[in-house]
């Protein structure tokens, strides 16, 4: 293979790595009403993705590696992104456990954990369950759940993101 060629497809990889990260971290933004930072970004990943489309078109015919090149930088591009955007990720979440026989187990291993917990009484199909209630940062959502699951793999967990928040204890925030 010629290094030019080896040069292209690598300056295609990690050009369209470039723009697609971008372009999840946009979303992003725009989920979260930042309007003047996606269009900051929007305008970098547009730009790139136009220069890195019309090397892939130029070269089209002496070079399939760039093809390969480019659906790989989307694919890796993807998972920069989300990863990126998960560490940026503000968004907080309120998640009910519902667990038949170890609910009092996750409490006190949430607590443990460093998770402010908040239980109340439901009724399911089987009678009388304990809710647990976690408010945390999304990006904290992995370790609780990995927590629970290790308790009780059969728990019934549902998460919804939150708008607005005012007082109490959540996991990751410290005391002012």
């Amino acid at each position: 293979m010629h290094m030019h060629i080896l040069l292209w497809s690598l300056a295609i990889f990690f050009g369209r790595i470039t723009d697609v990260t971008l372009g999840t971290i946009r979303i992003n933004f725009i989920v979260r009403r930042r309007k003047f930072f996606a269009a900051a970004i929007g305008f970098f990943e547009v730009t790139i993705f136009v220069a890195v489309i019309a090397r892939v078109i130029q070269d089209l015919s002496t070079n399939i590696y760039g093809i390969f090149a480019y659906g790989a930088g989307f694919a890796v591009g993807t998972l920069v992104g989300i990863t990126i955007s998960d560490k940026l990720s503000k968004d907080l979440i309120s998640v009910n456990i519902i667990s038949k026989f170890k609910a009092n187990e996750i409490e006190e291993s949430l607590r443990r954990e460093g998770f402010g917990a908040t239980w109340y009484k439901g009724f399911g199909k089987d009678g009388d369950v304990k809710i647990i209630n976690v408010v945390c940062r999304k990006n904290n959502f992995v370790k609780l759940n990995k927590l629970v699951f290790n308790i009780d793999s059969e728990s019934f967990i549902t998460s919804h993101t939150l708008e607005n928040q005012r007082g109490g204890f959540m996991y990751g925030f410290k005391k002012k």
